[in-house]
C-alpha cells in the first residue's frame, strides 16, 4: 500500500499537464482493448477455416475478410495511437521533471537557515537530483507502458471469463500466484532498500564534502585516507545491495519461467477441454496468444514494481522536504513596507536551535533611527543569532521585534529584508563574474552605482587587476580571490543594496590593517544615517558606536558607550585589556 500511495502521488506531480496525462491515460485503455481484440479475432478466424474443414467446404472470402479486416484496422490503431503516446509520453515527462526540479529549487530556497544547518548540501542536491529523475521515469513509463499494462491485467484478465471461463479461470489463477510471490519479495527486500538508500545518501556527502574541502584535503595529505574512507561506504552499499539483486534476479527468473508455464497450462488444459467438446481451436489459439499478451504485461507490471521499489526512498525523500512546511512564512495580515526609518526594538526575545540550550534569553533593546550598536562578547555568545533573529532566518521562541513600531512578523519577509543590508562574516560568493555578485544587491543598479560601491568599499585597485574586470568569474565561493577581497565584495555588494538598517557580522575580519582603516573610514561614513548593528572582536573597529552591548552566554549584561564600558572595569574592560595588553585604557589610543 505505500509503495501505491507513492506512486499515486508521483501521478499527482503531473500539475499543469494533468489534462495530457487524462488524455494520454484513455489513450492508453483504448490501446489495452484493441490489443485484447486481436487475439479474439484471430482465434475467430481460426474457428472459420477449421469449421469450413470439419465440413470439407471451401470458405468463402465474406465469412473470413470481415474479422480480417477488423483485425487489420486494430493493428493500424496501435500503431499509430502507440506512436503519438510515446512521443507525447517522452515530452510530458522531461518538461515536468524540469518544471518539478526548478520547484524543489525554490521550494528549498525559501526554508529556513535551521534546515539547511542540518541538511548537507550534497545530500540536498542528491535528494533533488535523483527525486527527479524518479519522477520524470515514473511518468514517462506509466504513460508507455504501465498504464496499458495495468488495464490489462485488472479489467482485460477478468474478461477471458467471458470467453471461456475455464481457460479464463486458468490465466487469473496463474497471474494470481505470481502476484503473491513478488508481494512476498517486496516485502522481503523493503527495509534493505532503506538502508541502499542512507548508504548513497552518505556516498553523495562525503563526496560533496571532500570536492568542497580539495585545498584541506591536499594540505593535510588525506587523499588516500579520504578515498580509503569512501570505499569503506561502497563497500558497505555494495554488502546491502547485494541481496537485494539476488531477489529480484529469482523474481525476473520466475517472470520468464511464469511464460512457458502458462502457454503449457492453457494448452493442457485446452487440450483436454476440446476432447470434452468445452472448447474449440479457435478458443486455445486465442487463450495461448492472450497468455502471451498478458504474460508480457505481467513483465511491464513487474519491471514497474522493481523500479519504483527501487525509487521508492528516493521519492519518499523529495517528497518530504517538497512537503516541508516553511517555519518562516508571511502571515496572513503581514503588509509589504517602504523604505523603514530604522527604529529597532528587542521585547523580551528568547530563541533556542534544539528547544534545549538557549542561544538568547529575555532580550531587550531599543534602537533609534541612525544609532551604531555594537555587539561584543565570546563566541557562541549570541550577538550572530541576535542579528539573525532581526532579519528572520529565525523566528523568537518567545518575545517580539519590532521595525518601526511593527513586528517584524506582520511585515513580508521581502519588504523586510530589503530594508537590511548584510555583510556575513563568512562572505559567501557566488560562483559567477564579479558583477553578477554585486548585482545580487540591487538587480537594477546602474554603472555608477556599481561604481561608487566599489570604490567606498576599497575594491576598485583588485577588480582593476582581474582579466575580465567586474566580468571576471570567481569561482566556487569565490576561491580565486583572496580573503581580504572576498570581504571587500560582500561590504560593496550590502552598500550596493543601500539599506536603512546595515547588519556588519566581523566585516573587516579578513583585511589587512592598511586596508581595514581605510575601509573603516568609509564605513564610519556609510553609517551616517543608518541603523547599524556590528558584530567586532576587534574593540578599535567600535570605538565610535552609540552604544556597545556586551553579550554573555545569550543575554546582554553590560550595555553603554564605549568609554563608560572602560570605566566601568566588567567583561568589555578585561576584553579590552586583553587585546591590548601594555596599555591602562584605551584613551592613550584616542
Amino acid at each position: 500500500m505505500k509503495l501505491i500511495r507513492l506512486y499515486g502521488r508521483a501521478l499527482a506531480e503531473l500539475g499543469p499537464e494533468r489534462s495530457l496525462g487524462v488524455l494520454l491515460a484513455i489513450a492508453n485503455v483504448a490501446l489495452a482493448a484493441a490489443q485484447f481484440a486481436e487475439p479474439v479475432l484471430f482465434g475467430r478466424i481460426i474457428d472459420t477455416l477449421t469449421g469450413a474443414q470439419t465440413a470439407s467446404a471451401k470458405p468463402g472470402w465474406s465469412s473470413v475478410l470481415p474479422p480480417f479486416a477488423l483485425w487489420v484496422g486494430f493493428g493500424a490503431f496501435n500503431i499509430g495511437v502507440g506512436a503519438l503516446v510515446a512521443l507525447n509520453a517522452d515530452r510530458l515527462s522531461h518538461r515536468r521533471r524540469l518544471a518539478v526540479t526548478a520547484e524543489f529549487f525554490e521550494h528549498v530556497l525559501t526554508l529556513p537557515l535551521l534546515f539547511h544547518m542540518e541538511k548537507h548540501s550534497g545530500r540536498a542536491l542528491k535528494v533533488m537530483s535523483d527525486g527527479a529523475l524518479s519522477l520524470g521515469g515514473i511518468w514517462l513509463t506509466f504513460f508507455r507502458e504501465h498504464c496499458a499494462a495495468f488495464v490489462a491485467l485488472f479489467v482485460m484478465l477478468p474478461l477471458t471469463a467471458a470467453l471461456n471461463w475455464r481457460l479464463g479461470l486458468v490465466l487469473i489463477l496463474l497471474v494470481s500466484i505470481f502476484a503473491l510471490l513478488m508481494t512476498l519479495v517486496l516485502r522481503h527486500t523493503e527495509s534493505m532498500q532503506q538502508s541502499v538508500e542512507r548508504y548513497r545518501g552518505d556516498l553523495a556527502e562525503r563526496v560533496s564534502d571532500a570536492l568542497g574541502n580539495v585545498a584541506v584535503i591536499q594540505s593535510f595529505t588525506r587523499v588516500e585516507t579520504e578515498a580509503r574512507d569512501l570505499r569503506i561506504i561502497i563497500d558497505r552499499l555494495m554488502a546491502v545491495q547485494n541481496p537485494i539483486l539476488s531477489w529480484w534476479a529469482l523474481a525476473a527468473i520466475g517472470t520468464r519461467a511464469s511464460a512457458t508455464l502458462t502457454i503449457l497450462s492453457i494448452l493442457g488444459v485446452g487440450t483436454y477441454l476440446f476432447m470434452q467438446g468445452l472448447t474449440t481451436v479457435g478458443e486455445i489459439v486465442t487463450f495461448v496468444n492472450l497468455a502471451s499478451l498478458l504474460v508480457s504485461r505481467l513483465e511491464q507490471v513487474v519491471s514497474f514494481i522493481n523500479y519504483i521499489f527501487l525509487e521508492a526512498p528516493r521519492l519518499a525523500e523529495f517528497f518530504e522536504v517538497l512537503d516541508t512546511v516553511p517555519s518562516l512564512r508571511d502571515a496572513p495580515n503581514a503588509v509589504a513596507i517602504g523604505r523603514a526609518d530604522g527604529a529597532v526594538t528587542f521585547e523580551g526575545v528568547s530563541f533556542s536551535y534544539d528547544g534545549k540550550l538557549a542561544a538568547v534569553v529575555d532580550l531587550t533593546i531599543e534602537v533609534r533611527p541612525g544609532e551604531t550598536i555594537a555587539l561584543v562578547g565570546a563566541t557562541g555568545s549570541g550577538k550572530s543569532t541576535t542579528l539573525a533573529l532581526l532579519h528572520r532566518s529565525f523566528d523568537p521562541q518567545t518575545g517580539r521585534i519590532l521595525l518601526d513600531g511593527r513586528d517584524i512578523r506582520d511585515i513580508t519577509l521581502i519588504s523586510l529584508r530589503r530594508n537590511i543590508g548584510v555583510v556575513f562574516q563568512e562572505p559567501m560568493l557566488f560562483a559567477r563574474s564579479i558583477r553578477e555578485n554585486l548585482l545580487a544587491g540591487k538587480p537594477d543598479a546602474t554603472e555608477e552605482e556599481l561604481e561608487a560601491a566599489i570604490r567606498r568599499a576599497q575594491a576598485a585597485d583588485f577588480i582593476a587587476r582581474q582579466p575580465e574586470g567586474l566580468d571576471t568569474i570567481i569561482g566556487e565561493r569565490g576561491r580565486s580571490l583572496s580573503g581580504g577581497e572576498r570581504q571587500r565584495l560582500s561590504i560593496a555588494r550590502a552598500l550596493l543594496k543601500d539599506p536603512p538598517i546595515l547588519i556588519l557580522d566581523e566585516a573587516t575580519s579578513a583585511l589587512d590593517a592598511a586596508t581595514e582603516e581605510r575601509l573603516q573610514q568609509a564605513l564610519d561614513e556609510v553609517m551616517i544615517g543608518r541603523t547599524t548593528f556590528v558584530i567586532a572582536h576587534r574593540l578599535s573597529t567600535i570605538r565610535h558606536a552609540t552604544r556597545v552591548l556586551v553579550f554573555d552566554h545569550g543575554r546582554v549584561v553590560e550595555t553603554g558607550s564605549f568609554d563608560e564600558l572602560l570605566r566601568k572595569g566588567g567583561i568589555f574592560a578585561k576584553l579590552a585589556q586583553a587585546q591590548f595588553p601594555r596599555e591602562k585604557s584605551f584613551e592613550a589610543r584616542r
